[in-house]
């Protein structure tokens, strides 16, 4: 099955209000796991734009302001920088400049390519004359470098004059507006100028961050002959010429952002700029190549079209916005945006990892070793909160330090330590890359471990208790024995024992770094025997945590649309004494166990939906994967089309600031985890979900270096694989050799 080229094509047609252009910069963002630019307007608006381009990892820091500062608060914060911009491109004629504010935009067509990974974008203007332009811009940013290319032709019918074009590279802009929105950054100055020259017809800048001395150097030039100026922070390539009637005017603009982490010969990058400099078509087909190993290994067919378009679009941009480098993660929104500041969360293992270790393992042994390479931060951080031993890992930051200045619903959720070493777990599952476990793996699995018991302790009757912490719910707070965050440090706990004594020669070394002996793992190992994991007996639920079921319930149907989210409308007291959820908890607890009674399933799963707001893009995906294991067919379908559905067709307004990766990486689990069932055991488990809305689902996975074709319908799964591979479905074992198909 072979997908047509028009189902790599996303399109936005008259999309002309401000909110609409600011959305829809974020969903023709370009990106290579480097480098990602917003898609913003050659032109410029006039008025009111800010474009943004972000490199991973290049980050500031400005210090953290308590009015009750308390020992062991971070007190630095962390934020990725906005680069300088070359996008901005003026075009001025004897009618004035030709943008949104000074004519009127008449019609707009957008378009991206995700086979040739460049976007195109015809605008058409009105002037006050009368006069109508038409701006056709072509952009791609390379995959093996991070260049941006801009292809830009402009022509009119009825207007012959001069026409001026003005090109600029530019320190970035501050966007000084006010908001009371945490999840978006403050207007701070975090570059400052060092150099500003051009060469022959080459331009560059260079900056460094205020704080962390991060340099950054922008070089730009052009296929056709400019003459420079400077203009305070800027440098403008300057050319004039005549716009005839219905001959178009065409310009090529090139520009390479280098930095010493990036390119190791940082500084002559800047003069070999015209190496890198080809006719667009050509960056075309080098995309292509580097594209189609893309979709060979995540190809989607979903028999509802809209959702199979939004699904294969997420997973694109999902890849795009992955760290290439072992130094870098995934940030929350990835590089299409500033919010959440660039940082990376829990939400890289337990929601993005899943899709790589299943389509490219070895992007995935990358994204896990940002976590070792981050180890001796998060061992300063167990100590900052009284813990001797092990490691906690930072709940947000860029450079592995914690910078979360709220630790009630910040770092207080020290479940994503489990989070994290079950996610190498699941990467060892699938991989059997020992190599990596012994050295690197395995040092973050018992650091992180060592953590969680010194933090937790064994009561009167030896069962294991971990006391004020926060699980993923973040409108319930410092709370005893969240069942999430148990029940993942008994997986923990468990894989950190059981690997470490099977490999124990291997893990010598290891176990004199982390400073642990076999009586240690014996002692994670009562700790998961014995761990505390309550459940309300005569309702029969599990219970989010020790108190969360005492609380004064809360009628959500009462709260006004426009109050949603919660956190922006409500004081954090008001919603802390109430049972209301913000996202998944208990219910993501149900979704990650293999064993569990069907009815305290059922019931659990009832429960808590009706008290949760979905208020985090980290949930409605977990309530899907739910909804298909218990037959629940109508809300599970719901949800995975609003899952499919919240960045590409911008369904809750919040777009504009970024994609919601974690959310990206969700509507993949939801379709493997819910629809497929899979789960990582040690052999890859398969339990369907009996549905009949799609007629069809296919994709392919990587297992034990085997391709896997799956494929689900009402009626059967059918497997095919390319090499004989063990798979348990519905709780039975297979040795699958080239098909098998099981009837639902």
């Amino acid at each position: 099955m072979r997908i047509k080229q028009e189902e790599y094509i996303i399109k936005r047609n008259q999309r002309m209000s401000l909110e609409d252009l600011y959305s829809d910069e974020t969903i023709f963002s370009l990106a290579n796991g480097s480098l990602g630019t917003r898609g913003h307007f050659a032109e410029g608006y006039g008025t009111d734009d800010f474009p943004i381009t972000l490199l991973n990892g290049f980050y500031n820091t400005y210090p953290l302001r308590y009015e009750e500062n308390y020992t062991g608060f971070p007190q630095q914060g962390q934020m990725i920088v906005t680069l300088p911009d070359v996008s901005f491109i003026q075009l001025v004629t004897d009618d004035g400049k030709i943008d949104r504010h000074h004519a009127k935009l008449i019609s707009l067509e957008r378009m991206l390519d995700m086979r040739k990974g460049y976007t195109k974008r015809t605008a058409i203007y009105l002037t006050k004359k009368e006069h109508t332009f038409e701006i056709n811009e072509y952009k791609i940013l390379t995959s093996n470098r991070n260049e941006i290319v801009t292809k830009l032709i402009v022509s009119s019918k009825d207007y012959e004059g001069p026409l001026e074009i003005r090109s600029h590279l530019s320190m970035p802009k501050i966007k000084y507006t006010y908001h009371s929105d945490p999840r978006l950054p403050d207007a701070k100055r975090h570059l400052e100028l060092t150099e500003l020259k051009s060469i022959d017809q080459i331009a560059y800048l260079k900056a460094k961050t205020t704080a962390t001395k991060q340099k950054i150097n922008v070089s730009m030039t052009h296929d056709i002959k400019v003459e420079y100026e400077k203009a305070y922070e800027d440098i403008i390539g300057v050319h004039h010429t005549t716009l005839k009637n219905n001959e178009p005017f065409e310009m090529t603009k090139y520009a390479l952002y280098t930095t010493p982490t990036v390119q190791k010969r940082f500084h002559e990058k800047i003069e070999k700029l015209n190496d890198f400099i080809y006719p667009f078509e050509k960056y075309i087909e080098d995309e292509m190549t580097n594209r189609r190993n893309f979709w060979k290994n995540s190809p989607i067919y979903l028999s509802d079209k809209d959702i199979e378009m939004a699904l294969r679009y997420n997973v694109y941009q999902l890849h795009l916005n992955a760290g290439k480098h072992n130094e870098t993660h995934i940030a929350a929104k990835g590089i299409t945006g500033e919010g959440y500041d660039g940082h990376y969360f829990w939400d890289t293992e337990a929601y993005m990892l899943p899709y790589f270790i299943l389509t490219n393992p070895k992007k995935a042994r990358k994204i896990l070793i940002y976590r070792y390479l981050t180890l001796n931060q998060s061992r300063r951080e167990a100590r900052n909160l009284g813990v001797n031993r092990g490691a906690k890992i930072a709940w947000r930051t860029i450079n592995g330090e914690e910078s979360s200045a709220y630790f009630l619903a910040g770092n207080a959720q020290v479940h994503i330590n489990s989070d994290v070493a079950l996610a190498i777990k699941n990467y060892f599952n699938a991989t059997n890359d020992v190599n990596f476990m012994i050295k690197y793996g395995m040092e973050v699995v018992l650091e992180t471990a060592l953590f969680l018991f010194e933090y937790g302790f064994f009561d009167d009757f030896h069962q294991f208790h971990i006391y004020q912490v926060t699980g993923p719910d973040e409108y319930t707070v410092l709370i005893d024995d969240n069942y999430y965050t148990n029940y993942m440090a008994k997986l923990h706990f468990k894989f950190a024992y059981e690997f470490s004594t099977k490999y124990a020669d291997e893990l010598s070394e290891v176990f004199k770094r982390v400073n642990i002996n076999i009586q240690t793992l014996e002692m994670f190992n009562e700790a998961a025997n014995h761990m505390t994991l309550l459940v309300d007996e005569q309702r029969k639920i599990i219970k989010q945590d020790a108190s969360f079921l005492d609380k004064k319930d809360y009628d959500l149907s009462r709260i006004p649309r426009e109050n949603f989210p919660l956190l922006l409308s409500y004081h954090p007291m008001d919603l802390y004494r109430h049972q209301i959820i913000k996202q998944a908890d208990a219910v993501l607890a149900l979704v990650m166990q293999k064993d569990i009674d069907e009815d305290i399933y059922v019931n659990s799963f009832n429960y808590y939906l009706t008290r949760t707001t979905h208020d985090s893009s980290l949930s409605r995906c977990i309530h899907s994967i739910a909804g298909y294991h218990l037959g629940y067919e109508d809300l599970a379908y719901d949800y995975f089309k609003k899952v499919c559905d919240l960045d590409f067709r911008d369904s809750h307004n919040r777009t504009r600031h970024g994609l919601h990766v974690a959310n990206l990486g969700g509507s993949y689990l939801a379709m493997v985890y819910g629809l497929f069932g899979l789960r990582f055991e040690e052999t890859l488990s398969l339990n369907p979900a009996k549905q009949t809305k799609l007629l069809t689902a296919k994709t392919k996975i990587k297992y034990l270096g085997a391709d896997i074709w799956l494929e689900l319908s009402p009626q059967a799964l059918k497997i095919r694989t390319n090499k004989k591979i063990q798979l348990k479905i519905y709780d039975k074992t297979y040795d699958v050799e080239n098909t098998l198909k099981i009837k639902l």
